[in-house]
């Protein structure tokens, strides 16, 4: 390799905001050199970073219970028990065909 790109180099956009949301996962390459540039884990105000736990299951279910096509969101719930619990939780529900 000589540092030169290749001729199917394309460079990247530039994104300029007031606002920036970077969703790379609980501890990225990218999100950790950004903490550390910015200073987001010692600075002034600086939140603890937060993490979430995903589940994934399938359920059969008694077909008078069953409306294909139905998606069901939840927030706060099962565990949140009110708006200023720093425990969260939610599910996405989907009814599909077998």
């Amino acid at each position: 390799k000589d540092g030169l790109p290749k001729d199917t180099f394309e460079r990247g956009v530039e994104l300029l905001g007031r606002q920036t949301l970077f969703a790379e996962g609980a501890r990225g390459s990218c999100s950790e050199r950004l903490m550390e540039r910015f200073d987001l884990r010692g600075g002034k105000g600086a939140d603890a970073q937060h993490y979430g736990l995903g589940i994934k299951e399938v359920w059969e279910v008694p077909e008078e219970k069953f409306r294909s096509g139905l998606v069901q969101h939840t927030l706060g719930w099962p565990l949140q028990t009110s708006v200023t619990d720093r425990v969260y939780g939610g599910s996405f529900l989907y009814h599909q065909e077998p």
